[in-house]
């Protein structure tokens, strides 16, 4: 075996730059990702509702978004509700989807052709509309699945008690979203949901969001920053020459090729235009005097 003494740095190990550690990345904000994620939800939702009721002027949007107390959104949802629980891997991650038992079942009686007409002690979900109930329910799973991207969403459990079918804590804050359907008729319904935040976190994952607050390097100024010593390659765009390709092939020496110069000629880094000049002279050279400039001082 060869032993050798531990090599010494030459030099301090390099710090990084001022700028960067200004602006470290945060975790995102869940309250914001779960607007976006309902948004995403009810543009889906909106195709598979639109297929399943046979409506295709549907429309679907959310009426608002929320982050309460279970036992608050128990209330506010209160009886006569069809939930569904869509979990994603462990039962106690998951969304729930709630929809009234009437509203479920005037959609059945409407795609039948009767009037949508429910009585209003319809509590209990017949018989005849749980086939129903339960392509409503795959519906929603796909619709989950693309506003989330996470194929593994499944249905683990559903009925008329929450309780039963949906494992939140009654003092666990969980956001909440209104999804309001309009039908081709007018008529509208509501389907709600309600997620935990260990679904919120799993959907999101370890994915970090650099704050809005602070000033970037242009800000700052480029002079003494850690980017004022980069080089950049222009270019200057002086002519385009478009030319058929069978003229291409004719070129030959001596051949004369009429050109007109840009009056406004770009001055671009990589395909980025960051400022425009016309065509001068200075000390016998060609020059380019900028006339626009769309760099921040």
């Amino acid at each position: 075996m060869i032993v050798t003494p531990v090599p010494q740095a030459a030099a301090r190990a390099a710090n990084h730059c001022a700028e960067l550690l200004s602006r470290a990345a945060t975790p995102p904000d869940l309250d914001i990702e779960f607007a976006r994620f309902a948004n995403g939800f009810s543009e889906h939702a909106k195709a598979q509702l639109a297929g399943i009721c046979d409506d295709r002027k549907l429309s679907a949007g959310i009426l608002e978004t929320k982050r309460v107390p279970a036992s608050e959104w128990y209330d506010l949802v209160g009886t006569a509700h069809r939930h569904s629980f869509f979990a994603l891997g462990q039962e106690s991650r998951g969304i729930l989807v709630s929809v009234g038992i009437g509203e479920l079942v005037a959609q059945f009686e409407r795609i039948l052709g009767g009037t949508g007409e429910v009585d209003e002690k319809c509590v209990s979900l017949p018989t005849s509309a749980r086939r129903f109930a339960a392509q409503f329910e795959d519906r929603m799973a796909e619709a989950l699945r693309h506003a989330s991207d996470r194929r593994g969403i499944a249905l683990a459990a559903s009925g008329e008690d929450t309780d039963q079918v949906a494992p939140f804590g009654v003092a666990e804050h969980i956001w909440t979203a209104t999804l309001v359907v309009t039908a081709a008729d007018g008529r509208t319904w509501t389907v709600r949901l309600a997620a935990c935040n260990a679904i919120m976190a799993e959907i999101v994952g370890t994915r970090a969001v650099s704050p809005a607050t602070g000033r970037t390097i242009g800000a700052r100024g480029v002079d003494g920053s850690a980017i004022a010593d980069v080089d950049l390659p222009l270019r200057a765009v002086l002519v385009d020459v478009p030319m058929s390709i069978a003229r291409l092939a004719s070129l030959a020496p001596g051949a004369v090729i009429p050109v007109a110069i840009n009056r406004n000629v770009p001055l671009m880094t990589g395909n980025l235009t960051i400022a425009h000049g016309c065509v001068g002279e200075l000390d016998d050279r060609v020059a380019l005097e900028l006339t626009q400039s769309f760099l921040s001082e």
